[in-house]
């Protein structure tokens, strides 16, 4: 099996891009732990997030949708089924939990790059598997995935639930519980349901609902009163600060226009979501119809982000299949200007080391530390203050979500002179669409 790389003069062997893949990644992981044990890079050792999934895991049920936890005092949104898995861990100490939670990242970032690059039709084989270890090892250095690391969050392992389970076969009977498991531990990858209905996998449809009513359940039974908070309310609880920067979605685009609070911020943002989410999921659908797998899966992740009310940029781990979808386009076609995307892409998520200061401007008495540039405009309440310039780089995410939610719209729009029809279910091992390169 081999790969045809730019500037190679041929294919290079299947062996040798997986050992050009872990390569990559080992430099990668190398200069990321150097960058972790750093006395200057605080972020890691004082995981935020990950501190309050383990307060919270302790707290009294009647104080976990009131309450604030963790070493910034925070309060916790997710379900209560979601608190379970971090009871075994809440006599860690903070600095090893966040060790043991950024391993099990990474790999859930791995597996994800794989089932993307399953997803977009590759064979599996020693090439892919280079293919997805490259991109992890670029992944890595990406904002989101960073922030994931630093913050102890759990969006890498959502995101591996979400992308395994869509790289199964259809004919498995449990294609969905990954969909299903993901929905109930936060609710948002929940939209890939209405996706696997658009798509016609109605079995799958129903395991993913099934697993999704099994974790309520399981929350009952293990937290019956914080069940009874969130799902009486709680669930539409807000972490505040829509107007962030850090909050790429279309919500916060509209609160940073001053369209928030009570004004008409919330009736504009629904009208634009459901324009969009119609728009979105038609061209999934015909993505998926056409052989397009990864490109409707990555439509779906977009229209999850951008409408959801808050999305922080490190939600936005959907970058890890974005990057196997331009890399694999790149490949396919061979041109300069389809690894420009590429890099684009990469520039725009990328962790950049810049010493950054409230105003987005640089400060030389500031460590030097990795930020997105997104921060190069003015934010910690300064958002409402901005100029034209400061809503084009400021909303970024946003900008890039919502034109490939419209590109799709509009590439993979009907054709009226011949409707397109569902394709045969593939057989074990068919692919829905062959490569040039052999991969």
């Amino acid at each position: 099996m081999r790969m045809q790389l730019p500037g190679a003069k041929g294919p290079w062997p299947g062996p040798a891009v997986l050992g050009a893949g872990a390569l990559a990644l080992a430099l990668s992981l190398t200069a990321w732990w150097s960058l972790i044990n750093d006395p200057t890079y605080t972020a890691h050792r004082t995981p935020a997030d990950l501190s309050v999934y383990l307060d919270a895991a302790t707290a009294p049920e009647h104080e976990l949708y009131g309450g604030r936890f963790g070493v910034h005092a925070l309060p916790y949104l997710y379900p209560p089924v979601a608190l379970l898995p971090f009871r075994a861990l809440s006599d860690m100490d903070l600095t090893a939990a966040a060790r043991l939670m950024a391993v099990v990242s990474l790999v859930a970032m791995a597996l994800s790059a794989w089932a993307a690059a399953r997803t977009a039709g590759r064979r599996p084989g020693p090439a892919t598997a280079g293919c997805a270890l490259a991109v992890c090892g670029l992944a890595l250095w990406t904002e989101p995935v960073l922030q994931n690391l630093d913050f102890g969050q759990v969006n890498l392992v959502l995101l591996a639930l979400v992308l395994t389970d869509l790289a199964t076969p259809d004919r498995r009977l449990w294609k969905g519980v990954g969909i299903g498991l993901a929905a109930g531990l936060k609710l948002t990858p929940g939209l890939f349901v209405v996706y696997l209905l658009l798509t016609r996998r109605y079995r799958a449809a129903a395991v993913a609902t099934a697993v999704f009513a099994a974790t309520v359940a399981a929350g009952w039974w293990a937290l019956p009163q914080a069940s009874a908070d969130f799902w009486g309310g709680a669930f539409a609880g807000s972490a505040g600060g829509r107007e962030y920067l850090a909050n790429q979605s279309l919500n916060g685009f509209f609160v940073r226009f001053g369209l928030g609070g009570d004004g008409v911020g919330g009736p504009v943002w629904g009208a634009v979501c459901g324009v969009l989410a119609v728009a979105g999921f038609g061209a999934a659908a015909r993505a998926s119809r056409r052989g397009r797998e990864l490109v409707a899966v990555c439509v779906v992740g977009a229209l999850m982000l951008v409408c959801s009310p808050l999305s922080w940029t490190h939600h936005w781990v959907w970058i890890v299949p974005g990057l196997v979808l331009a890399a694999d386009a790149a490949l396919r076609r061979r041109t300069a200007s389809a690894w420009l995307w590429t890099a684009g892409l990469f520039a725009l998520f990328a962790a950049w080391p810049i010493r950054i200061d409230g105003f987005g401007t640089w400060d030389p008495s500031r460590p030097l530390l990795p930020y997105g540039l997104l921060w190069y405009v003015p934010h910690w309440q300064r958002e409402l203050q901005w100029d034209p310039f400061h809503v084009v780089v400021g909303n970024a995410y946003v900008w890039l979500g919502v034109g490939y939610a419209v590109w799709a719209a509009v590439a993979h729009r009907a054709r009226p002179s011949r409707p397109p029809s569902l394709a045969r279910p593939r057989r074990e091992g068919e692919e829905r669409e062959k490569s040039p390169a052999g991969v």
